[in-house]
């Protein structure tokens, strides 16, 4: 094969023995895309990269990116043309004097939180702790301290764009600065390859302490009265979630779902996160059936939780909405879908944004930039293919149900295939219209696949 000459990782074509299990592999969700690209390449190098795009360019082939293949729908596996797949790029770099990292694509949340806690730093992980930092980065990144440390894009200083026409180029503020405006929150669709991200990191909060309320999801209306109050009240750097999910089994007697509050405060003393935290402690609210209040939790211990959540080995169903409703609204909403749930494991979660953010406020100008108060984001989690049609048309009900009150999607767990509008509607009009001006710019011949369902 010819491009196997060029590279020093590997091509594996579609009739190889061992391009279907490959292929498996591409996607961590159980729930295998039936999609089958005509080539996989998996890069070692900067220069593989280079030599996969100018060969599908001159054998006129799409390529789509594969960082960690945590697509929830499973972007970067499509019909015909090339996979180019970046997991053995997982390289780190700190430079502790400047509070920046070079961080290569495939590195997850969990190593990069190591490697900067050596020098007693940190970063908005994404809340995964197996979600590599690409794809992560690339689609926004809500991630941890979000109402501190802003929207994980907007701590990318530059990068380095392996580009449609085979050249390798630094994005920064200052040259190629059209790229780095795509790269902040474009996400799947952006027409480049990024093979090193240049990040800004931050002091390691020393005092990371969790509060947690849970109530039956019958009491729901009161605990969101309580929630709309305490939500105005809490400093940036706490973090609120609301989460409904299956009972746990000490309650499984009591109800069949519950709703978890969960307050995380990034603080920089326990003094500090209690007194953040102490409306929890305060809470009128005396028929929560389970509480923990100012629990230490560290990054590994942030990461092990989600985990639990959202194990391995399952088959998963994602999509999402931004919302400036009232809380109350949006919430009930999504209690009389969630009590419909075909499958146990699924789960629901809410982000309430501080009003600086959810009002755009801290934003810069970037790709990024779909953002309300509310955030919306609903899992189907199940283990058996013969369910995969309800849960299914469960998600797709779901945020049906919710659109009403929606003002657009994040890009980075949206269900694309959903409809054809899913990703432009993951973007205010003028920025969609600038990243889609700025693709036939740099990818004038369609080298690099648009997000999927839209093409």
């Amino acid at each position: 094969m010819e491009l196997q000459k060029r590279i020093s990782g590997r091509a594996v074509h579609i009739g190889d023995e061992e391009y279907e299990s490959i292929r498996h592999s591409m996607a961590w969700n159980a729930l295998k895309p039936d999609r089958r690209p005509e080539l996989i390449v998996q890069v070692a190098s900067d220069q593989d990269v280079v030599e996969t795009v100018n060969f599908a360019r001159e054998n006129k082939m799409k390529i789509a990116v594969r960082g960690g293949g945590h697509s929830w729908c499973g972007s970067s596996i499509r019909d015909g043309g090339i996979l180019l797949d970046l997991s053995r790029l997982n390289a780190v770099e700190v430079d502790p004097e400047k509070r920046v990292a070079i961080v290569q694509p495939v590195v997850t949340n969990r190593e990069f939180a190591r490697k900067l806690a050596e020098h007693d730093l940190a970063f908005p992980f994404g809340h995964c702790p197996s979600v590599p930092i690409s794809g992560y980065v690339l689609g926004g990144g809500l991630g941890w301290n979000i109402g501190l440390w802003g929207v994980a894009c907007f701590s990318l200083l530059a990068l380095d764009v392996v580009t449609a026409d085979g050249k390798l180029v630094r994005a920064s503020e200052d040259e190629n600065s059209e790229l780095l405006w795509a790269a902040r929150g474009s996400g799947p669709g952006f027409f480049g390859v990024a093979t090193k991200y240049y990040l800004r990191v931050y002091p390691l909060p020393k005092a990371i302490t969790t509060s947690m309320l849970m109530f039956l999801l019958d009491n729901l209306p009161e605990v969101l009265t309580w929630v709309e109050e305490v939500a105005g009240k809490l400093p940036p750097f706490v973090e609120l979630t609301l989460l409904f999910t299956s009972a746990p089994p000490p309650l499984a007697d009591q109800c069949k779902q519950v709703c978890i509050v969960v307050a995380t405060a990034f603080a920089d003393t326990a003094h500090m996160a209690s007194d953040a935290l102490s409306p929890f402690e305060s809470c009128p609210l005396e028929n929560y059936v389970m509480r923990d209040l100012n629990a230490g939790t560290p990054f590994d211990v942030l990461f092990d939780t989600i985990n639990s959540l959202f194990p391995e080995g399952k088959r998963y169903a994602v999509d999402n909405i931004w919302s400036h409703a009232q809380l109350a609204t949006v919430l009930s909403t999504l209690r009389d879908q969630f009590i419909k749930a075909p499958s146990p494991h699924t789960l629901a979660l809410s982000l309430i944004l501080p009003p600086q953010l959810a009002n755009g406020l801290q934003m810069p100008d970037a790709a990024f930039s779909m953002i309300a108060p509310i955030y919306v984001d609903c899992s189907a989690i199940w283990d058996d293919a013969s369910q995969d049609k309800p849960n299914i048309d469960w998600i797709r009900s779901t945020i049906q149900a919710l659109e009403p009150m929606g003002v657009g999607h994040y890009v980075g767990e949206a269900d694309l295939p959903a409809h054809p509008s899913r990703s432009a509607r993951s973007f205010k009009q003028l920025n969609w219209e600038r990243l889609e001006e700025l693709r036939k710019k740099y990818d004038p011949a369609g080298v690099f696949h648009s997000y999927l369902g839209s093409e």
